[in-house]
């Protein structure tokens, strides 16, 4: 999104939290536009099917509409949460089943266009149910184990033909005990050593990310200060800068905002000599933020930022394989999938958002976002409104009429807006349609007054009548 005043539209949470209204106004403004969509939230942790995470069955079948149609761009996985445990020091028939997992759902998703983020960690074996007792790389200061299995790792990705679009997160949360019970300097000893093991095989055809924090970037973190000395004094910076953004909707002053966390980070980067370079949130939305109005609201926080974003998975054992991330509702049997509310915010955000990404945002609070695009070849603007927790009226002003030729000079233009709902966490068929007639044009001008309910998101789509 083009830089604006911090801004954001954020729908009330049916079913989850009472709704409030902070008074967010929504803006847009035709005649300044940029670059075409990259759909930068679009991304997914773990959700595909594959075989050795439904042992000793076959995976079930995703319909062949449902990961393109909500246009899935990154999957990041690892063989977590298999029947079968990770290699851990030595054990090869279970990092074997585990890889064979990874390559699976790297070959889905390259198949249909989406890049990759590999996770050695789930690999080795760290998926948050290994016991802290458990070997971890580097442990009393060798190095030799982890060598050995990125040295296999590394040759099992060449002789698999998985370079192509292939990211390597080098370690996942190692500030927090779940995934990484150990020092932090013992963790910079390991991220040091795989990043040259990396480089030496991989140049920089294959990114690197790190430190994937499970709190986001804090110019206040001591972790953070360590690791940002660390890396530059080592010269083992990533080619990605990664965290988490996961506090959920809890937060307060409308916080687990990428756009804070961004300029956190950015501080950093200034304090310590870190170069710039792209960043992704490569798990975002706290369980409870993971309804349509949250979801259009972290799209339109990515896009104001250029950061990518992948959605989290709080899925486990075969239900982290299932669902893309909880887009999709699946039956028990595995016979049925349907698609949630968040399904159809992904799907109107990469389908049909086309054209070139249009200023806009929001004034009055954080907790609202716009993200808006223009298609001056099809004669179209198409409008996606969420927010943080909020419900009641939401006035959207779109200025500047004339400048988009289909538009210029008309009194009135056709609106159609429709309601992407929650429904307490089950099927959504597809958008609800709220209003789809004339709104009148006066200087220069289109207002709306959208009504929003607790954990929907709207969609504007305008059209020359």
């Amino acid at each position: 999104m083009l830089s604006s005043a911090t801004g954001a539209l954020v729908l009330g949470l049916v079913g989850l939290a009472q709704g409030i209204s902070l008074g967010g106004k929504g803006y847009v403004d035709l005649s300044v536009y940029g670059s075409s969509p990259a759909h930068l939230g679009a991304g997914i942790l773990y959700g595909l099917p594959d075989d050795p995470a439904f042992s000793p069955d076959k995976a079930p079948v995703l319909p062949s509409n449902l990961f393109p149609g909500a246009g899935i761009n990154f999957e990041r996985a690892g063989g977590a949460q298999t029947p079968y445990s990770g290699y851990n020091g030595g054990n090869v028939t279970g990092y074997r089943y585990r890889f064979q997992s990874t390559l699976q759902n790297y070959q889905y998703a390259s198949a249909r266009g989406a890049q990759f983020v590999l996770l050695p960690h789930d690999l080795w074996g760290a998926d948050a149910a290994t016991a802290s007792t458990n070997t971890y790389p580097c442990d009393n200061g060798d190095c030799t184990a982890w060598g050995t299995f990125l040295d296999m790792l590394i040759s099992d990705l060449k002789s698999n033909d998985m370079l192509n679009g292939l990211h390597i997160d080098i370690w996942n949360e190692p500030d927090g005990s779940n995934f990484w019970p150990r020092s932090q300097d013992q963790f910079l000893q390991a991220y040091a050593y795989a990043h040259n093991k990396y480089r030496a095989a991989f140049g920089t055809s294959v990114p690197l990310q790190g430190p994937t924090t499970a709190e986001p970037a804090n110019s206040q973190s001591t972790w953070w200060q360590n690791w940002a000395s660390y890396v530059k004094a080592n010269n083992v910076i990533p080619d990605i800068y990664a965290y988490h953004q996961l506090s959920g909707r809890g937060s307060p002053n409308c916080g687990n905002d990428p756009v804070v966390s961004n300029d956190q980070l950015n501080e950093i980067k200034r304090a310590y000599g870190l170069p710039d370079r792209p960043v992704q949130i490569n798990e975002f939305a706290g369980a409870d933020e993971q309804t349509p109005a949250y979801t259009a609201w972290f799209f339109g926080r990515f896009e104001r930022t250029g950061i990518t974003g992948l959605r989290a998975n709080w899925g486990s054992k075969q239900g982290l394989h299932d669902d893309l991330a909880r887009l999709l509702i699946v039956s028990n049997d595995y016979q049925t999938f349907n698609t949630a509310g968040d399904w159809h915010v992904n799907n109107y955000y990469t389908q049909r958002q086309k054209g070139l990404i249009t200023l806009a945002g929001a004034t009055g609070s954080t907790c609202y976002d716009l993200y808006v695009t223009q298609d001056r070849g099809a004669g179209q603007v198409h409008i996606l409104a969420g927010t943080r927790g909020q419900d009641g009226p939401y006035p959207i002003t779109v200025s500047n009429i004339n400048s988009f030729p289909a538009f210029s000079g008309l009194k009135s233009l056709r609106a159609l807006v429709q309601e992407i709902p929650y429904n307490n966490a089950g099927v959504v068929n597809g958008p609800i349609l709220l209003f789809n007639s004339s709104v009148s044009v006066s200087n220069n001008q289109l207002f709306y007054n959208l009504s929003m309910n607790t954990d929907s998101a709207y969609t504007i789509d305008l059209y020359a009548e």
